[in-house]
C-alpha cells in the first residue's frame, strides 16, 4: 500500500511539473491557453494591460492552487470581483481580458 501511495504522489508531481510547464509556455508566448485564445481572451498585466511577464505567468499558476484549495472559492470570487480577477490573478497581478495585450512602447 505505501510504494503504491509513492508511486502515485511521483505521478501526480511529475504530472502538475509536465501541465505547469505547457500552461505557463502558452501564457509566455501566446498570452492565453488554447481555451482562451479560442474565447478571444489573453491574459495581460493588470497595471498596464501589456503582455504578463513570465514571473507574473509562474506565480499565476502556483496560485491556482491556492484559489482551489478552499473548495475553488478563489474562483468563484471572479463572478463578484470588479475586476473579473480571481485570487489567482490577484496575486500575481495579472487580468484576463477580450482581446490582445497592449504592444509594448520603448
Amino acid at each position: 500500500m505505501m510504494q503504491f501511495l509513492n508511486d502515485l504522489s511521483l505521478k501526480l508531481g511529475l504530472d502538475m511539473l509536465f501541465m505547469g510547464t505547457i500552461f505557463i509556455l502558452f501564457w509566455i508566448i501566446k498570452s492565453a491557453t488554447p481555451g482562451k485564445m479560442l474565447f478571444g481572451a489573453y491574459i495581460v498585466d493588470a497595471k498596464t494591460l501589456g503582455k504578463a511577464t513570465p514571473l507574473q505567468n509562474v506565480i499565476r499558476y502556483f496560485a491556482y492552487f491556492v484559489s482551489t484549495i478552499p473548495l475553488f472559492m478563489g474562483f468563484f470570487w471572479i463572478a463578484f470581483d470588479k475586476r473579473k480577477q480571481g485570487w489567482h490573478d490577484k496575486l500575481a497581478g495579472t487580468l484576463v481580458i477580450k482581446g490582445k495585450p497592449r504592444e509594448a512602447h520603448d
